[in-house]
């Protein structure tokens, strides 16, 4: 449980820091939506945003080092979100609502790959101090024999009455993901 935390602390770190210049161009790949590493639907007055994580961004945003600690070895084992729902404010939730998007929402997301239905081995609420903006930080762990196969984020909503979300991430994509070589001068 501890190292899970560590892993939670480490990945907020990184949705909080700004970019380094020379990793810009990365970065702005990542969050192009045209890009499908960065996907968007929108129903009603909700936007649903989920960006996966790959391991080189967390690498290149500090959250990961090439170390070989107790945390940074399993580091590729899980497959990591960031997701966003943010809706125009045209009712304040009940505590109902509320409640369930501070503690029961995992159970409303699943990660399919392959033949294997993943339930979230983490699901942490980010305060993100935005009115009507709900942000999450999910990761699935991920299995050896699956680590290359196309995978899809599937949110069944009860609360916003959009229905399910799902979110395709195809290996073709993620294959043209750019790696840019730092140029650090350590």
């Amino acid at each position: 449980m501890n190292s899970k935390i560590k892993m939670i602390y480490i990945l907020l770190f990184i949705l909080i820091m700004g970019c380094r210049p020379q990793e810009q161009g990365y970065l702005e790949y990542i969050n192009d939506v045209k890009n499908k590493i960065t996907q968007k639907i929108t129903v009603g007055n909700t936007t649903t945003t989920v960006k996966w994580l790959p391991l080189y961004f967390r690498k290149q945003t500090g959250a990961v080092t090439d170390s070989k600690d107790s945390l940074n070895t399993t580091n590729d084992d899980f497959y990591y979100f960031n997701v966003r729902f943010a809706r125009v404010a045209t009712e304040k939730l009940s505590k109902e609502k509320i409640m369930y998007l501070d503690f029961d929402i995992q159970k409303d997301f699943t990660l399919l790959v392959k033949n294997d239905s993943i339930p979230p081995a983490i699901c942490q609420k980010i305060e993100n101090g935005m009115n009507g903006a709900y942000e999450y930080l999910l990761a699935f762990e991920k299995n050896e024999k699956n680590d290359k196969a196309d995978f899809t984020l599937v949110y069944k909503d009860k609360i916003f009455g959009n229905g399910d979300a799902i979110f395709v991430y195809n290996q073709s994509d993620i294959q043209k993901i750019p790696t840019p070589k730092r140029q650090d001068n350590k």
